[in-house]
């Protein structure tokens, strides 16, 4: 998945998985939404200048960004859910103004709890049980 101009030698993916806790994918599963202090964190790969070294590949040394979407009620209780951006060596951020990209795209498009399950079979098969799957223009 992208959200910007493909990073080249990586076949237009720019994040490659995206990992919540087990104890968050199991409330997902019993549930079909996402518990509070549910942190969804997607990585991308520090590339070099020939790109990801595919002997590797999953597992590179670094990490060039990580994104955390974290579902806090007590601390962002209009939209329950955050973006925090890492790049590189910061152990801190800031999270993303309310009105950004991302948080904008998620609120739009996301089926669950402003979330991607769309793009996993898993989650969908879950929310469309538990009736917390909604249909979006990101199928």
């Amino acid at each position: 998945m992208t959200y910007g101009a493909p990073i080249a030698n990586q076949d237009d993916q720019d994040f490659d998985n995206v990992f919540v806790t087990p104890q968050a994918y199991k409330a997902f599963l019993a549930t079909g939404t996402w518990p509070d202090k549910t942190m969804a964190g997607a990585r991308s790969p520090l590339l070099g200048e020939q790109g990801i070294d595919q002997q590797e590949w999953p597992f590179p040394g670094e990490i060039g960004r990580l994104e955390i979407h974290l579902k806090d009620e007590g601390r962002f209780p209009a939209s329950k859910w955050a973006f925090f951006g890492f790049n590189g060596p910061e152990t801190t951020a800031k999270p993303l103004a309310a009105d950004s990209v991302c948080q904008k795209c998620h609120t739009q498009n996301g089926a669950v709890d402003e979330t991607f399950v769309q793009f996993y079979p898993t989650l969908i098969a879950a929310a469309k049980a538990k009736g917390t799957f909604k249909v979006t223009a990101e199928k």
